[in-house]
């Protein structure tokens, strides 16, 4: 009974784990800022379990205060907000740094759709001639 208990404990906090980590992933991209800003963009990277900020003011550190909300340390020093649209997907950024106040949108990559495989029912190959491919017969 100990051993099951213990090997649940173990599955929940991996499970926990896990969870945390990907909160944070989802935070990394890049985040443009409008003309005129003391940035133009900020960079939001994961790296080895935390997030750090680039921008041509140099790097600083973030970490997790509340749900998107964080607090920016070493050189710089403020907060940074997440914005999040009514799908919870985040779209922007607010930033308080040294005083100063910037919102930013969250770079969409996007799609090349010219790269993707085409599903097999809509492919230009006639299926008629994939059955003598397949087997021996058609040689």
């Amino acid at each position: 009974m100990k051993r099951v208990t213990l090997l649940l404990c173990v599955f929940i906090v991996s499970c926990l784990s896990v969870k945390a980590t990907e909160t944070l992933q989802e935070y990394a991209a890049k985040y443009k800022f409008p003309q005129g800003s003391i940035v133009t963009e900020v960079n939001v990277v994961y790296d080895n379990g935390s997030l750090s900020l680039t921008s041509t003011l140099g790097k600083s550190t973030i970490s997790k205060t509340a749900d998107d909300h964080f607090n920016v340390t070493t050189p710089h020093i403020g907060t940074a907000i997440f914005v999040r649209n009514e799908a919870k997907k985040i779209t922007g950024i607010k930033m308080q740094i040294n005083g100063v106040s910037i919102e930013g949108t969250r770079e969409v990559k996007e799609t090349d759709l010219s790269n993707m495989p085409v599903p097999i029912n809509q492919s230009p190959f006639p299926l008629k001639y994939l059955p003598s491919m397949l087997s021996d017969d058609g040689e």
